[in-house]
């Protein structure tokens, strides 16, 4: 039996993933919700192969509205980019254009609305991205898997926001 009822998170993945997918991007990618991380680096898409871009559900945050029975909630996900360089000309200017795509996913999304119409509480149409923040400690990328394994990791939390 297929699942046609997801979680918010896994819904607004799946709906991220799939305007991902049919978005013109500046570099081809392959983008898809996932749950487990593929970090195994001879497993990851090499510079002439799509970028992996990986949609991770996260948390949902509800805050009750006053003493009404409203709540205002928040769903993050993971946007996971990854990709092996070992095989790049330059692997200076591939992180450069890795950068650059993902600050243009970031940038694409921030004024469009999400819908999750398969969620299995409350499904909304308008899910707008309020808050942008690294997930990696050491900042934008992983410089120590990019030193040692020679693979671009860039782990970005996007928070939405349902439209009131």
């Amino acid at each position: 039996m297929a699942q046609t009822v997801f979680g918010q998170t896994d819904a607004l993945a799946l709906s991220i993933a799939a305007w991902l997918n049919t978005f013109p991007l500046s570099m081809p990618i392959k983008a898809q919700r996932r749950f487990v991380l593929n970090d195994t680096a001879s497993a990851l898409p090499d510079v002439n192969s799509p970028v992996q871009v990986d949609i991770f559900p996260d948390i949902e945050i509800g805050d009750r509205q006053g003493i009404s029975s409203a709540f205002a909630s928040h769903y993050a996900v993971h946007l996971f980019i990854q990709q092996r360089l070992t095989s790049a000309a330059n692997e200076d200017a591939q992180c450069a254009l890795l950068t650059r795509l993902r600050s243009e996913i970031i940038e694409a999304m921030k004024p469009l609305p999400f819908a999750i119409p398969n969620a299995v509480h409350v499904p909304n149409q308008g899910l707008y991205m309020v808050q942008v923040k690294n997930a990696d400690k050491q900042g934008l990328y992983d410089l120590a898997r990019l030193l040692g394994q020679h693979v671009y990791v860039s782990d970005t939390i996007l928070v939405f926001r349902a439209a009131v």
